[in-house]
């Protein structure tokens, strides 16, 4: 009976290491039609949340791409900034962004796409695989268990004075949680 109760504990410890410790909702995006096609989407499946995209870009983008993130985290019933800034991805990559937030999501992020984070970005199928944290993630050593809003704007500059062109933009809500041991 010891054993099996043993064997039971280290069974739940090893689900839980990689339970989901996020719930995605509210989703809303946009696609620049005359750039890509596709579809950005959350998935759940037995309490296990998962964001992801499955993209088409019909044409090339280089020049500047300015992926602008913005993350808030509700405190107290109102909602704070964490981040806000703006990175070209034609000149940065957000894997090195001197934004530790900003940092940790690319670096997570490269677990779940079949693309580079920096451009140019060229015509073809572009995937985020199932983007979840579990109780491992580092991002969860960044940021509190709570509520957050999450927007992310892409704008294409193909040469230096030339006006925006939004490629994309997401909102999306999630909300941490602490992680079950």
């Amino acid at each position: 009976m010891l054993k099996q109760c043993i064997l039971l504990v280290l069974v739940v410890q090893l689900i839980d290491k990689s339970a989901a410790v996020v719930r995605f909702e509210n989703l809303k995006y946009e696609l620049n039609k005359d750039y890509m096609h596709g579809n950005i989407f959350i998935k759940s499946q037995n309490d296990k949340y998962s964001f992801g995209a499955d993209v088409e870009l019909t044409k090339k983008v280089e020049g500047s791409v300015i992926i602008t993130p913005h993350v808030q985290h509700l405190v107290k019933g109102e909602y704070h900034t964490m981040v806000n800034i703006d990175l070209d991805t034609c000149k940065v990559d957000p894997v090195m962004s001197e934004n530790a937030i900003v940092r940790t999501i690319a670096k997570e992020s490269t677990k779940f796409i079949n693309f580079s984070l920096m451009c140019p970005y060229n015509p073809g199928r572009y995937l985020l695989n199932d983007f979840t944290l579990d109780s491992e993630s580092p991002l969860l050593k960044l940021i509190p268990n709570g509520k957050y809003k999450m927007e992310l704007k892409a704008h294409h500059y193909p040469t230096p004075d030339s006006a925006p062109i939004m490629l994309f933009m997401y909102s999306i809500d999630f909300e941490l949680f602490a992680a079950s041991s």
